[in-house]
């Protein structure tokens, strides 16, 4: 179906059903997404309250078992190997008795950690003459305890603790739920454990705050994971309960469905869709009958026939009204015929007099005119012969007064060329002279040694930018790195770039350390700064002797330590405003450890904060990745490939840049 009103009508329609299905679709989603949670929360609710009903039967049993007689009749004598034969009978690894204080009178088996609960805890078990249960973490392993007065006179002055295993109790909790259950620490140390599936398959999956649910697949099987918060009043240890139960069928059902719901929903859309175009299909057909008829009447087609005026519904009053219309086609292209015979014989008297009036003209406002004298009479190939003379004269003046207005304008134009071309001129010698003083600057490189190695980079802007890198032994044992860029440009900016090395070159030599330097320099570069231009400069000295690297940057990027391959850092050095501008600026710097070996990365503000064509800055986490994916930290590796990388940003090697990109790699071995 096309795209006129049927076809319309069908988007239409098509629009309202796709919006009823994904109404639908949402709906589902977000019931079904509900009534996973309230499920989630159910089963977790359920397998709280399963451990509360266990632990509940444990303190029962326990709390029996710390009376039985003959237990106490041991315990009173301190007999403790009748104590020792008693215990496993009760279900008990091991139990103490002691006074109202928690000093230890019997113990077995000995030695035993007897403070599993403080002097409070043993008060208020004397006091209130109840027992206390709770979990407890002794050797390593989490147990049940008890802790109840002992013997039959009240007030009792004494109290019994024992201990008892919580396997049996994670063994039920685990039969019970079908699956696996774990005792860890708030770590995900594992303390004890029930069921076949191992902790190591799901303990990543807690890992990280995950929350307290989570799923695991591990060979093709899905398990459902539940963390359950343990608080441990006893030994202030928190514990947690983790119940792992097999869902694989569970999640196959339901893949199934949403499969099937899914097949379903396309077929029901499909079918709607096919039974809208049927339905508009036979609907329209007459209409677009009709329809056909008239296109082919704008056309100029006055022949056309015209189907169904016999009709009486809307299609046959419609069929009759197109009848009336090419009716009027007929008369009206008859009339139109005759007009254009008489502006034939108009025409060629207009054009006779354009063609004289075109003389005057020179070659290209002559060709331009006939041009519109040839556009003139198509557009007005069917009006009256005075109007097109008319338009065609106001034609032939403007074009007159246009030719004027040009030769004023060329000689406007030649007269600022002649400026500009002076100015130019001068501009490139001095950028020239800039260009030879940049380069002039750099250093030739280090002598070849085992433990050091420096390299740098510059690629050079379309106009000078200023910047500049250096490197140099200041002796036997220490090395002075320096990298600067000065905005502003020109023979200014070269000056001041010369300036700017020689002034902290000067202080480095005489002993003075970065952020000395710094500082001394940026007084002597504020008081001959009347351009006002900002100089960003950083400086750094690395001492081999005891692997030190002392950094002072103002206004430029904070420098990259890779480490190791893959392993690379930005160092946290104290941030300083660009130099030049205040006089009084105290340059802070910061002390680092280098770890051997180490590669040394500084870059330019140019180089990290410097677009492409497409205006995407080069920036210090593309800077970051390019020197994670180094295979050779080496300083001419390191400095070919961020070469490489800022050719592959840019677009190639010959594309025009905007600032200058700088770039000093030191390499610290054993």
């Amino acid at each position: 179906m096309g795209a006129g009103l049927g076809g319309r009508m069908f988007v239409f329609a098509a629009g309202a059903v796709l919006a009823v299905l994904a109404t639908a679709v949402l709906f589902s989603v977000l019931w079904g997404d509900r009534t996973a949670e309230r499920r989630v929360v159910e089963e977790t609710r359920v397998a709280q309250r399963l451990w509360e009903s266990l632990m509940e039967e444990e303190a029962v049993v326990m709390q029996r078992a710390a009376a039985d007689p003959l237990l106490v009749a041991a315990m009173d004598r301190n007999n403790g190997q009748a104590v020792a034969a008693r215990l496993p009978l009760l279900g008990f690894s091991s139990a103490s008795l002691v006074n109202s204080v928690g000093q230890p009178l019997i113990s077995v088996p000995a030695p035993t950690d007897m403070r599993l609960i403080d002097e409070r805890r043993v008060a208020q078990v004397l006091a209130q003459n109840d027992a206390y249960t709770g979990l407890v973490v002794v050797g390593g392993a989490v147990q049940h305890m008890v802790a109840a007065p002992f013997g039959e006179t009240r007030p009792a002055d004494r109290v019994v603790l024992a201990l008892r295993t919580v396997q049996p109790s994670l063994t039920v909790l685990a039969r019970v739920l079908g699956g696996s259950a774990y005792l860890v620490d708030g770590n995900g140390a594992l303390y004890d454990r029930a069921g076949a599936l191992p902790w190591e398959d799901i303990q990543p999956s807690l890992g990280g705050g995950g929350g307290d649910h989570a799923r695991v697949h591990r060979s093709g099987r899905s398990f459902e994971v539940r963390t359950l918060r343990l608080a441990d009043p006893a030994g202030g240890n928190t514990l947690a309960l983790v119940v792992a139960r097999e869902s694989t069928l569970e999640d196959m059902a339901t893949s199934l469905f949403d499969t099937s719901a899914i097949l379903v929903l396309m077929t029901v859309l499909a079918a709607s869709l096919f039974g809208l175009e049927w339905f508009f299909r036979r609907s329209l057909a007459p209409i677009h009958a009709s329809l056909s008829a008239l296109s082919a009447l704008a056309d100029g087609n006055t022949n056309v026939a015209v189907l169904g005026a016999e009709r009486n519904d809307e299609a046959g009053r419609l069929a009759r009204t197109v009848e009336v219309f090419r009716n009027r086609s007929r008369a009206l292209q008859d009339a139109e015929a005759r007009r254009g015979r008489h502006w034939l014989r108009q025409q060629s008297f207009i054009r006779k007099q354009m063609l004289r009036m075109a003389e005057t003209l020179p070659d290209q406002g002559r060709v331009e005119l006939l041009g519109d004298l040839d556009r003139i009479e198509s557009v007005t190939g069917r009006g009256d012969g005075a109007g097109g003379l008319a338009v065609a004269f106001e034609v032939m003046a403007e074009r007159v007064r246009s030719q004027h207005a040009a030769l004023d304008g060329m000689v406007v134009q030649l007269r600022a060329s002649l400026d500009t071309k002076t100015e130019l001129v001068e501009l490139q010698k001095q950028f020239e002279i800039a260009r030879r003083m940049q380069e002039a600057i750099l250093p030739a490189g280090l002598p070849a040694r085992p433990d050091l190695a420096a390299a740098g980079l510059l690629l050079p802007a379309a106009e000078f930018d200023g910047s500049f890198y250096d490197f140099f032994l200041a002796d036997d044992d220490t090395l002075v790195v320096l990298l600067g860029q000065v905005s502003g440009g020109g023979l200014a900016g070269g000056f001041m770039t010369v300036t700017a090395r020689t002034a902290v070159r000067a202080l480095a030599s005489a002993g003075l350390g970065p952020g000395a330097c710094l500082t001394g320099a940026n007084r002597l570069l504020a008081a001959d700064n009347a351009a006002g231009l900002r100089i960003g400069l950083a400086m750094g000295v690395v001492t081999l002797r005891n692997r030190r690297f002392v950094f002072a940057g103002a206004g430029v990027p904070a420098p990259f330590l890779a480490r190791r391959l893959g392993d690379v850092v930005d160092l946290p050095v104290a941030e300083n405003p660009p130099l030049g501008l205040d006089a009084g600026l105290t340059v802070a710097e910061t002390a680092f450890d280098l770890p051997v070996p180490s590669t040394l990365v500084l870059c330019g503000s140019g180089l990290l904060d410097g677009t492409n064509r497409f205006d995407v800055p080069f920036g210090r986490t593309h800077m970051g990745e390019v020197l994670s994916g180094l295979d050779d930290l080496s300083a001419d590796s390191t400095v070919a490939a961020v070469q490489a990388a800022l050719f592959e940003h840019a677009g190639g090697r010959t594309v025009p840049m905007a600032r200058d990109r700088t770039c000093l790699a030191v390499r610290v071995r054993a």
